[in-house]
C-alpha cells in the first residue's frame, strides 16, 4: 500500500522568505525533522527581488520535496493585477494538487492564493482527501475592511456564501489569534473545527541591540531622537493615514517617526516625508529579513497597526519579532484584537483605538515624557514574553501535533 504523504500548499515558499513564504518554509522544514514524506506545492511567485535562479521546478531541499507551478510576476501593489495573478496561481495549483495528491494524504493549505480556498472543496470531492487551512486572512471580509468592496453589494454576499462554505469544508481551520477564532466561528458555525496557533518569535535571530549602534540610526543621523518606528507592509489594512494625521499634530522636535517597508501606500508616505517642512519623518524602503536585528532595534517604540474594521481578520506577525528585539509595542487597533490583548495581558506597551489621530498624537507625547522621566507604564520585558510563550520551537511543535 502506498505510504501517505503530508502536503503543504502555498503561493509562496523558499526562496521567498517574506511573510507567508517564510512561515510555510519553516513549518515544512520542521515537520520534515519529525515526520516522513513532507511535500510542498507552491508557485514561482516572487515577493520582492528574489534570485530567479533559486526557483527550481522540482527539487528536494532540507528534507522537503518541492513542486513548483507557473505564476505571473505582476505588480502586487496593483489591485487588479494582483487579483489576476492570484486567480491564475490558484488554477495552476489546483491542477498540480489534482495530479499529485491522493486520498490517504494529509493536506495543509494557507489562505494565499485566495481563490484556491474556493477550489479546495472540489478537490476534496474529486480526490477524497481532508484538508486543514492555516488562516492568515479571512475572505471576503478583509476586502470590505480595506474598502475594495462594500458589504451590502450582491457580489460581496455571493462571495461570502462561497467562501464561508469553503472554509467550513476544511477538517480544521488554524487561527493565528483569539479574535480570528471568534470571527471564524461565526463564519463556519462550528467552533470545534477551529484551533489557535499563533505566529512565533525568531528569538535566536532577533535579539536586543543598542539603538545607537544600528546602521539605520547612524546612516540617517537620528542618534539624538526618540524614535517611533513602523516597519512592514505599507498597505491599506494598516491604517497608515491615521498615523500621518497624528504626526502632523505632534509639536515636539525630539520625536521622530521612521517608516520602513513597501506597499500600496509607499509613495504617499514618501511624498509626505520629502516635503520641505516635514523634518520629523524618515521613509526607508523594503529591508531584507536578514537585516531584522538592525532595523527592529532602530527605535525606542515599535508601532503595530490594524485599520478600523480589521478586527479578527489578521494578526500582524511582525509583533512577535518586535518582542524578540525587546521593544515596547504601541498597538493601534481594536482593544480586543490579538496583539492588543497580548500588550495588555503581558504589560508590554500601549493600546490606542484606530482613527483617532488626536488621541494617538497625545500618546506619542505621553510615551516620550514617561521615558525621559523614567516613568515607564509597562513592567515586563517583551523578550521574556517571546521566549516563554512564542518561541519558534514551542509554536512549531503545535503544528507537528496536527499530523498523525
Amino acid at each position: 500500500m502506498r505510504e501517505s504523504k503530508i502536503w503543504i500548499i502555498s503561493e509562496f515558499y523558499y526562496p521567498v522568505v517574506t511573510s507567508t513564504g517564510y512561515y510555510i518554509t519553516e513549518i515544512a522544514e520542521f515537520l520534515a525533522k519529525k515526520k516522513k514524506n513532507i511535500n510542498v506545492i507552491c508557485t514561482s511567485s516572487k515577493y520582492n527581488d528574489e534570485d530567479d535562479s533559486k526557483f527550481v521546478n522540482e527539487e528536494y531541499l532540507n528534507g522537503v520535496k518541492i513542486y513548483r507551478t507557473k505564476s505571473g510576476n505582476l505588480d502586487k501593489n496593483n489591485f487588479l493585477q494582483r487579483t489576476i495573478k492570484l486567480f491564475s496561481s490558484s488554477i495552476f495549483l489546483f491542477f498540480k494538487i489534482l495530479h499529485l495528491v491522493n486520498k490517504r494524504d494529509q493536506v495543509l493549505i494557507v489562505t494565499n492564493p485566495v481563490f484556491l480556498i474556493l477550489l479546495m472543496p472540489i478537490l476534496k470531492l474529486l480526490k477524497g482527501f481532508e484538508y486543514k487551512i492555516l488562516v492568515h486572512d479571512i475572505f471576503p471580509e478583509n476586502l470590505t475592511a480595506i474598502g475594495k468592496i462594500r458589504a451590502n453589494t450582491f457580489l460581496y454576499k455571493i462571495l461570502k456564501k462561497f467562501f464561508d462554505f469553503s472554509y467550513s469544508c476544511a477538517e480544521l481551520c488554524i487561527a493565528i489569534g483569539r479574535d480570528m477564532k471568534e470571527v471564524l466561528a461565526k463564519k463556519i458555525g462550528d467552533n470545534s473545527k477551529i484551533c489557535i496557533i499563533p505566529n512565533w518569535s525568531d528569538i535566536d535571530d532577533v535579539k536586543p541591540y543598542p539603538k545607537e549602534s544600528t546602521k539605520i540610526i547612524n546612516n540617517f543621523n537620528l542618534r539624538d531622537k526618540f524614535i517611533f518606528q513602523f516597519a512592514g507592509n505599507l498597505g491599506y489594512a494598516q491604517g497608515l493615514e491615521n498615523i500621518i494625521e497624528a504626526i502632523k499634530l505632534v509639536n515636539n522636535d525630539n520625536l521622530h517617526f521612521l517608516f520602513i517597508g513597501s506597499g500600496a501606500l509607499e509613495n504617499q508616505i514618501e511624498q509626505y516625508a520629502n516635503q520641505e517642512y516635514v523634518t520629523n519623518v524618515t521613509k526607508i524602503g523594503f529591508q531584507k529579513r536578514s537585516d531584522q536585528i538592525d532595523f527592529l532595534n532602530a527605535c525606542d517604540v515599535a508601532i503595530v497597526t490594524l485599520s478600523d474594521g480589521m478586527y479578527g481578520l489578521g494578526v500582524p506577525s511582525k509583533s512577535y519579532n518586535i518582542m524578540a528585539a525587546d521593544k515596547p509595542i504601541l498597538i493601534i487597533a481594536d482593544p480586543n484584537s490579538e496583539i492588543s490583548i497580548c500588550v495588555n495581558e503581558y504589560n508590554i506597551g500601549w493600546v490606542v483605538k484606530p482613527n483617532d489621530p488626536y488621541e494617538l498624537s497625545a500618546i506619542f507625547q505621553k510615551i516620550y515624557l514617561d521615558f525621559i522621566n523614567k516613568n515607564k507604564p509597562f513592567i515586563n520585558s517583551s523578550r521574556e514574553v517571546a521566549i516563554n510563550l512564542f518561541s519558534k520551537e514551542i509554536i512549531l511543535e503545535k503544528y507537528s501535533s496536527l499530523f498523525k
